[in-house]
């Protein structure tokens, strides 16, 4: 039997979430919270960070926070992961880099303490119980709050569902204020340590030591020991969402899609150092984009080409070149990121949504549609269908609904779309676009395939 091991399934499960960076960025003392928990080493590495408070502390941060992770870290992998691809029409990358990317390299850390069985720690439609910070320390996955121990303790002896089924976890030791836990099933490696306000992840005990050793000051953290992790930190301003790495670092370890397919890929490198974020008002009038990136060189071709699609679609922005390092900060109105996103509705579809009836919007519904209506294009590689949008088209709200596979998206900024991707059942389905003008609604176009 393949043997599973816990870096393995970190490295697949990086696609499954986007990451948020919250806390401040500034000098060793100002730094994000999760920055001193970041070790020292040789060679690449990545983090990210993941504040859940922004379901409190931004309006409407409850509807913003699925986007970023999946509501339920529990379910097998396939059923978890975050369509991204409503972002596809957004073509400014300072503003879905911090999103995208920083979600193929955090999102391992909540399927990792999953892995565990102790994906309830992680909910974002429950920020307040347990986990309110979730973040990666090169390759640990760290989730950090308040945790009833007597409930978690006896979750990871029992064996509660976790992605990998019942696998029940026994106690092997302790390193400071945390018990370590192992699986007792052979076909499974790694550890799980535990504190009442702490749990990580990682492939080895050794791992779990590094961090505590961190944290305790008791080894130099890579604030201390890296200019450059340190310069990203002070540059890349406070936030919500954010992501990055000193490289160079291997992306297809950290990336479940094409890493290639990732924002501004051929300006920001796997052998670079970058760091970018995104920040949402409390009362969610502008979002913020910070980046800072350095390589080893820039010729002037480059440095235009980041002048002109970092910031493009802001209201306010700047982009700096100084020798080798690129600065940018954006600023955009709130309804760049008024996107919904809706995880699978298991209820059985309405009678009005029976894709064998024909498609007779009401009269104030169907004239708010072009002539040129919606076209549909299926991506057979990964199993979603693309909405293309009429030119000129605006509504309150447009829903796609893939019948058979029973899945939701919809956005109320149809302004600002050219398309959005729905995921299908790739035995057939059915796709249905509904729109609502003036509180209405109806089913104005309807696909079935593949």
């Amino acid at each position: 039997m393949t043997r599973l091991h816990r870096r393995r399934f970190l490295e697949l499960g990086a696609g499954a979430a986007a990451v948020a960076l919250g806390g401040c960025f500034g000098s060793d003392d100002e730094a994000a919270s999760y920055a001193k928990w970041v070790p020292a080493r040789t060679g690449g590495v990545h983090v990210g960070y993941l504040d859940f408070s922004i379901t409190t502390e931004v309006r409407e941060g409850d509807e913003l926070l699925p986007l970023i992770l999946p509501a339920n870290a529990t379910e097998r992998t396939e059923h978890i992961l975050t369509d991204m691809s409503i972002l596809d029409s957004v073509e400014d990358p300072l503003l879905t880099w911090p999103i995208e990317v920083g979600g193929q390299l955090v999102g391992g850390a909540a399927l990792g303490i999953a892995a565990s069985g102790l994906g309830y720690l992680i909910d974002p439609e429950r920020p307040d119980q347990g986990v309110d910070e979730l973040f990666t320390a090169d390759a640990v996955a760290i989730g950090r709050g308040t945790i009833d121990l007597d409930e978690a303790t006896e979750t990871l002896r029992s064996g509660s569902e976790g992605v990998f089924g019942d696998v029940p976890f026994e106690r092997t030791g302790s390193i400071g204020d945390f018990s370590l836990y192992a699986p007792t099933s052979g076909d499974l490696d790694g550890v799980t340590a535990l504190s009442e306000t702490t749990v990580m992840v990682a492939d080895t005990r050794e791992e779990i030591q590094r961090i505590v050793e961190t944290t305790r000051g008791d080894r130099a953290g890579a604030l201390q020991e890296s200019d450059v992790f340190e310069w990203l930190q002070e540059t890349a301003g406070s936030g919500h969402i954010a992501g990055g790495w000193v490289g160079p670092i291997e992306l297809e370890s950290h990336f479940m899609s094409d890493p290639s397919e990732r924002p501004a890929a051929d300006l920001l490198r796997a052998a670079d150092n970058v760091l970018a974020s995104l920040t949402v008002t409390a009362d969610d009038s502008e979002v913020t984009a910070n980046l800072a990136a350095q390589r080893g060189s820039l010729d002037d071709e480059t440095a235009r080409e980041f002048d002109r699609r970092f910031g493009s679609a802001s209201v306010e922005g700047t982009t700096t070149v100084d020798g080798n390092r690129v600065t940018a900060s954006g600023t955009y109105t709130e309804d760049v990121l008024d996107i919904e996103f809706s995880q699978p509705d298991q209820s059985t579809p309405p009678d009005d949504a029976d894709p064998g009836e024909p498609v007779d919007p009401p009269p104030e519904v169907a004239a708010a549609v072009p002539e040129k209506g919606f076209g549909f294009t299926y991506l057979d590689e990964g199993g979603r269908v693309e909405v293309s949008f009429p030119a000129g088209f605006d509504a309150e709200e447009v829903t796609l609904t893939a019948v058979d596979q029973d899945h939701e998206v919809s956005t109320t900024s149809a302004e600002h779309l050219r398309s959005m991707t729905v995921n299908v059942d790739p035995d057939g389905d059915t796709v249905l676009v509904t729109v609502t003008v003036d509180g209405t609604s109806g089913v104005v176009a309807r696909w079935e395939g593949p």
